[in-house]
Parts: C-alpha cells; structure tokens; sequence
C-alpha cells in the first residue's frame, strides 16, 4: 500500500513540474506589446512619423462662391467669364467651408459662421490663395497669403483681399492691406480687377483657394495639401 501512495505522489509530482516548466515558457516566449504601437497614429502633424512623408489631415472642405444679391442664392463657382477690361473689376469671389452647388445668399458671417462650426480647431487653418495665367513675356504663378503676395503682378492683374469675417455689421469697409494684416486675418474673399497691361494676358486665369497651416508648403512655396478649390475665370473678349 506505501509503494503505491508513494508512486502516486511521485506521479503528481512529475506531473505538476512539467505543466510548471510548460507554463514558464509561454509566459516567457509571449510576445511582450511595444507601447509605441498604440501611439503611432496619434499626431497632430502632417508628417508621417516613421517614414517622414508628407500627409494632410485637413478636414475642411471649402469653394469659391459668387453673391448675387440679397435673398438670392450664392453659386458655387468652377469657371466664370467676364469682359476684362482695364481698371473695371472681373468680380469678386467668397470662400465658405463647403461644396453645395447653392448656399443661403444671407448675412456673411453668419453664413460663414454656419459652416465654419462644423469643424473642430477651426482657429488652426487660414485662407490663401494661388493664382497662374500667361502673359506675352512669362508665366505667373503665384502663392497669396497676405496683400503683399499680389504685388508681382498688379499690372496684370490687381487683386483685392478682404477679411469678411472680422468686421463690424452694417460698417463700410475696404480690402485688408498688408499693413493690417496678422496672424488674426481671415482671408475670406477676393477681387480681381483688369490691370492697365490686362491687353497682354495670353491665357485664361486659374484661381484656387486653400486652406492651410504651417507645413502645408513644399520647398518651392507651392501649396501641397488637399483642402482646396479650382476655378477658372475666361476672357469674354479674347
């Protein structure tokens, strides 16, 4: 009877040191999570942190629309035909942050407001611009982000910024000059008006609008992201 208790007992024991050795080595051999994993998503950067390129994560969907008049609908622009004609303006375009084809044609900041607010760190993007077209003696092609940008070209065309938003209701007001312009300056419509050398524009006008933060820019100053709106304004009399 002791012969068989004592083999038993050493059974058990055999027993439990190998599921104890078994259990030592998944513990072991598991592979332990890198915490590092669970973060590499979480940026508030454009750059993709492992690989360094360039990504745009900017929500904001945005066009260029032309007002008509009060109680009439905004439209939203892709090409536009005018008469240029020297020192006359070609029209004037407002961005909102949206793509409808047709927008309330009610108060500007309310109407901007109402689409605006669909966003979260609206505050973190601003508006600019980047126009090209020909002329007789060299290409245009440039990136607006203050008054100062459409100096270039004024005797093509000149071009006017106005801030819409930070305004006070029912008060006049002109274009935003480069020396109100700040970090505060919104963007938020722009005039084209025929230069005195419009006669030597050689192509149609392509006007985009943008929305933008810091990196949003490659080497050459090109914007590079995908927040961004296309029209082309044509010459009736060419």
């Amino acid at each position: 009877m002791k012969k068989i208790t004592l083999s038993i007992i050493t059974f058990l024991i055999i027993a439990l040191s190998i599921l104890g050795i078994n259990y030592y080595l998944n513990v072991e051999n598991k592979p332990v999570e890198d915490p590092k994993i669970k973060q590499e998503n979480v940026t508030n950067n454009d750059i993709e942190p492992e690989t360094g390129k360039y990504i745009d994560n900017n929500p904001i969907k945005l066009g260029l629309y032309k007002y008509y008049g009060r109680g009439k609908d905004r439209e939203l622009i892709k090409e536009y035909n005018a008469k240029w004609q020297y020192h006359q303006d070609i029209s004037s375009f407002e961005v909102y942050y949206t793509k409808e084809e047709l927008i309330t044609g009610n108060n500007q900041i309310e109407t901007f407001d109402l689409y605006r607010m669909n966003y979260e760190n609206i505050e973190e993007y601003k508006i600019g611009y980047q126009i090209s077209f020909l002329t007789n003696e060299k290409e245009i092609n440039k990136t607006i982000l203050s008054p100062k940008d459409t100096e270039e070209f004024y005797d093509y065309l000149e071009i006017y910024l106005y801030d819409d938003y930070h305004r006070t209701p029912g008060v006049w007001y002109s274009h935003t000059t480069e020396e109100e312009f700040d970090e505060g300056t919104l963007l938020t419509s722009i005039k084209l008006t025929a230069g005195k050398k419009v006669n030597e524009i050689t192509s149609d006008i392509t006007l985009t609008t943008f929305t933008y933060d810091n990196d949003d820019f490659d080497e050459d100053g090109n914007y590079r992201g995908i927040s961004k709106h296309t029209i082309i304004v044509k010459n009736n009399n060419a």
